[in-house]
């Protein structure tokens, strides 16, 4: 008996020829989440960027879609630890996310690992619905990294920089070993760098320098790069362009760099080559995918210089170009694979708004340096930073259809800081933690070590059988804890240059303070000896609240310190115990705090404009995604189905 194909049937086949690997779930009428995180990104001026008119595409999903009027992230709000409240709907007690730098069992004391390449102990919902037949996917999300399980369908995620970036002086002369030079009106100049790189062979970059004015001068202005003479030209440029180069680094995928020329004169004289880290992406799925992700896209860019800035080796529009080089590359990276695999799901994020404001928000009289005309200038720099997303969202609204629908998160907010604690030198100075002859922590002889994120602190103690080098027993570490904690229990803000410091601004601003009471802030804080920390929590305490569950995680310290508003913790002995703010902004606090409160816009499909006025949480998104997509949840999801949301998609 003969089959009749229908126009339908027609489809059908050919989708399944040409995309063998989307989800048998995932058809015409089925439709496509993406989750879209800007890291840092503000509720409060999120808010009045779009009131103000500076974010039209934010505008057009408000009136759109919903916006939740009352969201907070979890405790604590650093990246790592909301980012996988985000994916798994779990607290960090479940996720073993409990701080931005952790430190595991039968570790060396100093010794910790980066929360962004450390496994989530819950499964973040790409890797659930992946195996409920779901075809998922990630790009840069924190959390997603395929190297550590929990993978998705498709998954890109930051690799490794395999030389830093550099400014190098270019020897130009005449060229060997060439078989064909470009036509040029002077002599060709060949110059070579070398790219010194990590756990492979060096790079070497050949750059041809050619006259294409026939002006009868010696006047170079075109430059071509090659990685193998004779090969293939890898990028062509004047002075004020920028270039960039990518190279295998292994199978199936890229490293790369961007670059600039520096002092080009006609005659070559003083030519100098700046260029980025050398960086690359790690790339996981099936088939094809490593090969098509690594050839239409090259090399993962890196996110920011800020070496480069300090130093003058780029201004300010250049730096901002990195920025965008980035951006540009996540987007465009992230919608070829929504196009081109069709995935039920996609998280994409971008971390670009969280830099600018740990390196600019200067908005709080009390922190260093500041002024009312330097906090204007900084603050533009931030605004830059949510332009810049908002293009973004552009650029992905364009590329949205009727099934699809976006959500668009943030993992917390940032809140401004004048005065950084370094507990590492309280402990040094008790005699808890000894520096060998090369100033190293001595683990063989160290009782206690904190590790710091944001506005809060780890202390782990030396405990034996639990630490690689552990000399305190388990019948000395009662006291050893109590001992950390009464030390900082005790501890006072009262180191001279910081008294000093608030005095001078005090008294160089006081004509800026606009009312009585901004000038009785000073006066107090001045003549203050204020104890830095919120809380200090000793793991194992039953008064513990419900925030404090990170110590019940094997890698939770043994006591917790949580700075106050306007500090934060650092890391490394700092000379003293108390220092002016290196950064200006920070979080990882009080989730409850405005300043710290994350956003949440979902738009697309049957969404219409509805305030959520209801409390919700970071811990919601994941519950509510899984009924969406009529998905079991795992047991271990902490957050709430999101009424509107269900209600909005039904309609």
């Amino acid at each position: 008996m003969g089959v009749k194909l229908t126009s339908f049937s027609i489809l059908v086949l050919v989708t399944q020829l040409f995309f063998p690997h989307s989800s048998s779930a995932n058809n015409l009428d089925s439709p496509t989440y993406m989750v879209v995180s800007f890291d840092g990104m503000r509720h409060d001026f999120t808010k009045n960027y779009i009131d103000e008119g500076v974010l039209p595409n934010f505008k057009k999903v408000q009136n759109n879609g919903l916006v939740a009027e009352d969201i907070r992230t979890i405790y604590p709000s650093l990246t790592a630890a909301s980012h996988a409240a985000i994916s798994t709907g779990a607290k960090p007690g479940m996720t073993g996310m409990i701080s931005n730098h952790l430190h595991m069992p039968n570790m060396d004391l100093a010794d910790t690992k980066s929360a962004f390449f450390s496994p989530l102990d819950a499964t973040p919902i790409w890797a659930e619905a992946r195996e409920q037949g779901k075809t998922t996917a990630t790009v840069l999300f924190p959390g997603s990294n395929p190297t550590e399980g929990n993978k998705a369908t498709y998954a890109v995620y930051f690799g490794t920089t395999w030389a830093e970036n550099a400014l190098d002086k270019l020897n130009f002369k005449l060229p060997t070993e060439w078989t064909e030079l470009p036509e040029s009106f002077s002599p060709v100049k060949e110059a070579t760098i070398a790219l010194k790189l990590k756990e492979t062979v060096d790079q070497k970059v050949y750059i041809l320098a050619s006259d294409s004015t026939d002006n009868k001068k010696t006047d170079y202005d075109t430059f071509y790069f090659y990685t193998k003479k004779n090969g293939l030209l890898n990028d062509m440029i004047s002075e004020n362009d920028w270039g960039s180069i990518s190279f295998p680094i292994n199978t199936n995928h890229f490293a790369g760099f961007s670059f600039k020329l520096r002092g080009v004169d006609p005659t070559l004289k003083d030519v100098s080559l700046y260029r980025t880290a050398v960086t690359s992406a790690v790339l996981h799925g099936p088939e094809q995918f490593q090969k098509n992700i690594a050839s239409k896209f090259g090399f993962l860019p890196v996110e920011y210089d800020d070496k480069a800035l300090e130093k003058g080796w780029i201004t300010r529009q250049e730096y901002e170009d990195i920025h965008e080089r980035f951006a540009k590359w996540t987007t465009d990276a992230s919608l070829y694979i929504k196009e081109r695999y069709k995935p039920d799901i996609l998280f994409f994020y971008y971390p670009e708004i969280d830099h600018e404001e740990h390196k600019y928000l200067l908005v709080d009289p009390r922190q260093p340096g500041y002024t009312k005309k330097k906090s204007e200038k900084l603050m533009e720099y931030i605004t830059w930073s949510y332009q810049l997303a908002d293009r973004t969202i552009g650029t992905v609204l364009e590329t949205m259809t009727d099934n699809d629908r976006l959500l668009i998160v943030s993992d917390h907010g940032m809140e401004p800081v004048h005065t950084m604690i370094s507990p590492n030198y309280e402990l040094e100075q008790a005699g808890l933690l000894l520096l060998d002859k090369d100033g190293n922590v001595d683990s063989k002889k160290s009782k206690a070590f904190s590790v710091a994120s944001g506005a809060i602190a780890h202390i782990y103690i030396n405990l034996e059988d639990r630490e690689q080098n552990g000399i305190v027993s388990e019948k000395e570490f009662p006291e050893v804890q109590k001992e950390i904690a009464d030390i900082f229990t005790a501890f006072k803000a009262t180191e001279p240059s910081f008294i000093n410091r608030v005095k001078y601004l005090y008294h160089r601003q006081r004509e800026n303070l606009h009312n009585e009471d901004e000038r009785s802030l000073f006066q107090v804080l001045v003549g203050s000896k204020e104890n830095p920390f919120e809380k200090i929590v000793v793991a194992g305490d039953q008064d513990q609240d419900q925030d404090m569950e990170i110590l019940q995680h094997e890698q939770a310290g043994d006591v917790l310190l949580i700075a106050k508003q306007g500090y934060y913790i650092g890391q490394d002995d700092v000379g003293s115990a108390v220092k002016k703010a290196a950064d200006r902004g920070s979080h990882g606090g009080d989730p409850k705090r405005m300043e710290l409160r994350p956003i949440l816009y979902v738009t697309g499909g049957t969404y219409s404009k509805v305030k959520i006025t209801e409390k919700v949480s970071t811990l919601d998104i994941t519950p509510t995604l899984y009924q969406l997509m009529d998905l079991k949840a795992p047991d271990f999801v902490d957050g709430k189905v999101i009424a509107e949301m269900i209600k909005g998609e039904r309609n």
